[in-house]
């Protein structure tokens, strides 16, 4: 059986101040649901289906009633549930019964982002002192088996806060391109600049060749690809 961890959160106490501070960029309203769907590859309908905008028993809790409702730190719980769902397999009564059960104990309304989870399967779990507790059997302890890496996209702070996501067009894709709420609103941009994908595309599409966007932009040419590839996939999603 496969087992994913996400190492994404700190102390509830850690958690707690994050989610409540109201400067903090991750948490305000940024993106419509269907950038948030697109990105994460998730539909439409069934990302309806896990957020809402007020209650305790969803599973994300989007950030505001906006046009843009949702946050950085929700667009990374969409992409953690899922992997949770799709790739793990992971039955989704057990994930709706350990993010109760984690927002009862943990002070927190995004557990999905803020703490460390690992799944054999079929259960989630959090370490404590370095010992598996079943967050789906309320507190239980457990032994998943097998490590698994589909959260290497997402890079953290020193707190274990989501700080940056690096979208994915195919297998192994590089970490070339970005989403950072810190720059160019969350959009995606190539990394290491502010010269997003849609600028990118917008060009290409308007019959500049990619050695010419290259030049401009003083990047590599696979740069100028993947940044590409970053949006076809958006719009083709």
């Amino acid at each position: 059986m496969k087992k994913l961890i996400i190492e994404l959160g700190g102390s509830p106490f850690e958690t707690v101040m994050k989610t409540t501070a109201p400067q903090d960029l991750r948490y305000q309203p940024i993106y419509p649901l269907a950038e948030v769907s697109r990105y994460t590859r998730v539909k439409p309908a069934t990302l309806r289906t896990w957020t809402h905008n007020g209650g305790s028993d969803v599973l994300i809790l989007a950030a505001g009633p906006q046009v843009a409702p949702f946050s950085f730190i929700n667009l990374i719980e969409s992409y953690v549930l899922e992997g949770l769902r799709r790739t793990h397999r992971v039955p989704m009564q057990r994930i709706r019964r350990a993010v109760e059960w984690l927002k009862q104990n943990y002070g927190t309304v995004h557990p999905l982002a803020e703490q460390n989870l690992e799944t054999d399967g079929y259960d989630l779990f959090i370490r404590e002192l370095d010992i598996p507790v079943n967050a789906s059997r309320r507190g239980q302890s457990g032994f998943p088996e097998v490590l698994a890496n589909y959260l290497k996209r997402i890079e953290r702070d020193e707190g274990r806060i989501p700080v940056r996501f690096y979208p994915y067009t195919y297998a192994q894709a590089p970490r070339t391109i970005v989403m950072d709420p810190a720059v160019a609103y969350g959009r995606p941009v190539v990394v290491g600049t502010r010269v997003s994908s849609q600028m990118i595309f917008d060009r290409y599409s308007g019959g500049e060749s990619l050695k010419d966007i290259a030049l401009d932009y003083d990047l590599d040419i696979p740069l100028i690809e993947e940044a590409l590839r970053c949006e076809i996939e958006r719009i083709a999603a």
